[in-house]
């Protein structure tokens, strides 16, 4: 039983867990991006979600380099669902043509909250010649290193 309870409670975790970010254009060579996550597993890579966007932002404009400004970030925890747990007991005496039965159950329930994570920042965009790409995070290089730290 505390087994299913366990189970049902990372369940309702997982389903709970996602990661969106919404990309708005500022200028020709500068995009906000806002990235919303919560559950376990996309919490702790909501900085790295959003970095693979702004490279992606970066190269899909047709630059190459792009810097962050204006970084703001917060975590915090949602509603996910509850998680109940029941228990009972019957009990059934027949006496003559009657039947007598009585019933005992206790049931207890646990809210279960995802964490959740935001982040927002700007990205300006350079070409490789410019100034500002002097320094500026590489957007081939953020891609290429998805997924290794």
């Amino acid at each position: 039983m505390k087994r299913n309870l366990i189970l049902g409670a990372l369940l309702s975790v997982a389903l709970a867990s996602c990661a969106t970010t919404s990309e708005m254009p500022l200028a020709k060579n500068a995009v906000r991006l806002d990235t919303n996550a919560s559950g376990l597993l996309f919490t702790s890579s909501a900085g790295a979600i959003t970095m693979q966007k702004a490279a992606e932002a970066t190269l899909r404009r047709g630059y190459t380099h792009f810097r962050i400004e204006q970084a703001q970030t917060a975590t915090g925890s949602r509603f996910a669902g509850m998680n109940t747990y029941g228990s009972g007991t019957a009990q059934a005496s027949v006496y003559g043509n009657s039947a007598y039965g009585s019933y005992s159950g206790s049931s207890f329930s646990t809210p279960v909250y995802a964490p959740t994570a935001q982040i927002g920042i700007t990205v300006v965009m350079f070409h490789a010649n410019e100034a500002g790409a002097r320094g500026a995070f590489d957007a081939a290089d953020v891609l290429a290193k998805k997924g290794k730290v």
